[in-house]
């Protein structure tokens, strides 16, 4: 695997498509787990300093959408906490269900996954200047992509033969996740409202 942009786009560009051959590829990188920690919260630091400038040029009422969603920094430490949470629950979850990957692999998993996500998101701030109606399309494309990424990406690691009950399984537990952390973001006062005033 080599470490220039253009051989990494095209390896982006290829995940769709073709999702266990990147995910073998990727996984498959021998790096210490400390280079692999710090090349995430690389990922998440770039990540959350895209959501500032997102937040600059097409800023989001809070009260509309509430405090967290609309503090890109407050969103970057959520989405930190998610990403580790994510590391530890496929690999502690695929070896409940009798899976094979190893701690690292997961880690890569979710390095590749927020390097896809960097990318798309680099291609949604750039179109939200000049065409906002391809930007979205974009976005809801990236949510999509997410899901495909990372169903596979889990089942190549623990060696499951179907990505799509590992879709299901992935499924389930967000549903709970969101249901936790919904209940952690309401008790600190960073929940979305559910009602809005209208003057």
């Amino acid at each position: 695997m080599k470490f220039d942009w253009g051989y990494l786009f095209g390896m982006v560009l290829q995940t769709v498509p073709e999702p266990r051959k990147i995910a073998r590829e990727v996984q498959g990188l021998a790096f210490s787990r400390s280079v692999l920690w710090q090349a995430l919260l690389l990922l998440l630091v770039a990540t959350t300093f895209l959501g500032v400038i997102s937040s600059i040029l097409f800023p989001v009422d809070p009260e509309a959408f509430g405090v967290l969603m609309a503090d890109p920094i407050l969103t970057g430490i959520a989405q930190s906490a998610v990403s580790v949470l994510t590391v530890f629950a496929i690999y502690w979850i695929g070896r409940a269900l009798g899976g094979t990957g190893g701690f690292n692999a997961a880690l890569l998993t979710v390095i590749w996954l927020h390097f896809v996500l960097l990318v798309i998101e680099i291609g949604v701030l750039f179109l939200g200047v000049f065409a906002p109606g391809l930007a979205l399309l974009l976005w809801v494309m990236g949510m999509v992509m997410t899901f495909w990424i990372l169903s596979h990406f889990i089942a190549e690691m623990h060696g499951f033969r179907s990505a799509g009950l590992v879709f299901l399984s992935i499924f389930m537990v967000l549903i709970v996740l969101v249901v936790v952390m919904s209940l952690v973001f309401a008790l600190i006062g960073l929940g979305v409202p559910t009602e809005i005033g209208v003057s």
